[in-house]
């Protein structure tokens, strides 16, 4: 065991409740006040010029509301004043004149024009002049604040979040990427599988360990096929016999509208962040559980759903006892029904896990931990996987624009709030495997790092490089640009130059093509009727294009490099977004006549 270690984390959400959230925000807040020093901003002047832009602000709103006054007058003018000249007009041609009423409209039509002419049309705008200079005050003093914030804007940075959690949580390493090493590790020690469904991309990765066992978070593009259901319509008409109230028969026409549904393949996606850990503890162990659907009558049935899945549960244990079967219930009933593994292959390494301890930690999870139950937790012999439902709008990119503001306190406010929903998206989605004690105990086995492939970068990471770049460099040229339709990006290696790695990059679309299809509907007469409806072919697309990538080794202290490539990154010069940087990593469309190496160095050189 490491020094690393605390005995707190025998009992995890305790843990946190007690040290580890205020430790860390504690953590923030001093990082924070530390930045603040080394910029040596003029707090005082910022709150004036702050307090200033709220108050004009205050005035845009207050004018824009008598803007919509003076506009709903002029338009009640108008109506006014048209309509008094069409009713005029009507009453003039009129055989029999109505002098009253076409006096009216004269005067009605006079009156709406001056009104508007002379007053409402002054004020609007003499109003739009005032918002204008009032909005170009706003953008001056805004302007004045970045400047006058820039110092401090300039110091944040994409490693700031990584940086945190090493000073506040020591038992939590993060890698700087996650480099072939890591990989390799995984693969091969704990059987992680390669990536390669065309139906995944990767969108950003995190690795490193946790009390010396690897992981990685991994957040996914998905693809997946389904249907689309579309819908047509269609009016007829025929002739029905009736037969009347005084007993005659007689005929009708009926107009009827009749609907038709038919159902097409399509796409759907789906964002995904997942854990992905490895642990040599139960290594035949394998179980899948999710959580617990939650509904109106959760309160209400809570009680008599753990009671049937008990009974189930004891069932199941009967039943394998007479097959000869492996399953058998634990002690711990509520437990195993709260937990709800029962496809779990091996009973007992399922206990080896689940120790009374373990089985005191889930409840207080479930019972108390912000989120509930609400994860799913698959064991794959070594490797554990794990999804949060409060972690899929996750964002991992930990860029300095996530803070980037002219007002120091929001900047202050984006900075913490930021950094603390980071390390907590990150510990509850540890907690299902910080409540095993067991997984803290097992330490990964030392290994031997031998380069056994040709390329030194793997595809998840090249896949988040991709990602990052501007889709418009690899997306199929007809391919459907609505915002249903996504294009997965896939990665393999090509080969090595100059000193970068050149990476094959495979974009996977979809264009569309409209067709009419005839569905037979039979109506009120009897008869059968086609029914057009209009729907959409999903033809799948592909692209080839290129982009070359390299890792970063730039480890000084005051990240100026790092900075130099986060602001290169997000800069006018690389508006076609085809240069990208994350985790140590930089990537660039290919192109022959300028290489990744050369960029870097004006970056460097300018920066």
């Amino acid at each position: 065991m490491t020094n690393e270690y605390n005995e707190e984390l025998l009992e995890p959400l305790a843990y946190y409740r007690n040290s580890l959230k205020d430790s860390f925000k504690t953590v923030t807040e001093e990082y924070f006040e530390e930045l603040v020093k080394q910029s040596q901003c003029d707090i005082a002047k910022n709150a004036e010029l702050v307090k200033k832009y709220e108050e004009i602000s205050k005035d845009v709103q207050k004018t824009k509301r008598k803007y919509k006054g003076y506009s709903f007058i002029k338009w009640l003018l108008w109506i006014v004043g048209i309509g008094a000249v069409l009713w005029g007009g009507f009453c003039f041609y009129r055989e029999q004149q109505d002098f009253f009423t076409l006096t009216t409209c004269i005067i009605l039509a006079v009156l709406s024009a001056c009104l508007y002419f002379f007053i409402v049309k002054p004020a609007i705008k003499k109003i739009k002049d005032l918002l204008a200079n009032l909005d170009q005050h706003l953008e001056s003093l805004e302007t004045e604040g970045y400047e006058m914030m820039a110092p401090l804007n300039q110091l944040f940075h994409s490693q700031m979040t990584p940086e945190l959690i090493k000073k506040a949580i020591p038992f939590i390493h993060l890698d700087l990427n996650f480099n072939k090493k890591r990989y390799e590790q995984l693969v091969k020690e704990y059987g992680f599988l390669e990536q390669m469904d065309e139906n995944y991309s990767t969108l950003d990765i995190a690795s490193g360990d946790i009390l010396g066992n690897p992981f990685v978070f991994i957040k996914r593009l998905i693809h997946t096929l389904g249907t689309y259901t579309y819908t047509g319509s269609r009016t007829v008409c025929y002739s029905e016999t009736y037969t009347d109230s005084d007993g005659h028969t007689k005929t009708r026409m009926v107009t009827e509208t009749l609907h038709a549904e038919l159902e097409k393949p399509g796409p759907y996606y789906s964002t995904v962040v997942s854990l992905v850990y490895g642990n040599e503890a139960a290594p035949n162990l394998v179980f899948h559980r999710k959580p617990v659907a939650k509904g109106v009558f959760d309160g209400l049935l809570k009680n008599l759903g753990l009671r049937n899945k008990i009974a189930a549960i004891r069932n199941k244990t009967e039943d394998a006892l007479k097959s000869g079967g492996s399953f058998q219930g634990m002690a711990n009933e509520e437990f195993d029904a709260t937990f709800h593994a029962l496809d779990r292959n091996n009973e007992t390494e399922f206990r080896l896990l689940f120790t009374p301890l373990a089985q005191k930690n889930y409840k207080d999870i479930f019972d108390n931990s912000p989120y509930g139950d609400d994860f799913k937790f698959n064991k794959e012999n070594k490797i554990n996987t794990i999804e949060t439902i409060n972690s899929q709008k996750w964002d991992l990119d930990t860029g300095p624009d996530n803070y980037w503001d002219f007002s120091f306190e929001k900047i202050k406010e984006k900075f913490i709030t930021f950094n603390c929903s980071y390390f907590d998206h990150m510990f509850f989605s540890f907690l299902p495997l910080l409540a095993i004690p067991l997984y803290q105990q097992m330490m990964s086995t030392d290994y031997i790092y031998k380069k056994s492939y040709k390329n030194n970068y793997n595809s998840y990471i090249t896949e988040m490089i991709a990602n990052h770049l501007g889709l418009e460099l690899f997306r199929p040229q007809d391919a459907d640009t609505r915002s249903s339709v996504k294009t997965i990006l896939k990665t393999t290696y090509h080969r090595n130059e100059n000193d970068a790695e050149v990476v094959q990059v495979d974009a996977h679309s979809y264009r569309t093509e409209k067709h009419v299809s005839y569905v037979p509907v039979r109506a009120g007469d009897g008869h059968v009727y086609d029914v057009p409806v209009e729907w959409e072919e999903y033809i799948p697309v592909h692209h080839r294009e290129y982009m070359e990538v390299s890792e970063i080794d730039a480890m000084e202290d005051d990240f100026k490099q790092i900075k130099e490539l986060d602001t290169y990154q997000r800069s006018i010069a690389n508006v076609n977004k085809d240069f990208a940087y994350g985790r140590y990593m930089v990537g660039k469309f290919y192109r022959k006549n300028e290489s990744l190496k050369e960029l870097l160095q004006q970056v460097f050189e300018n920066g």
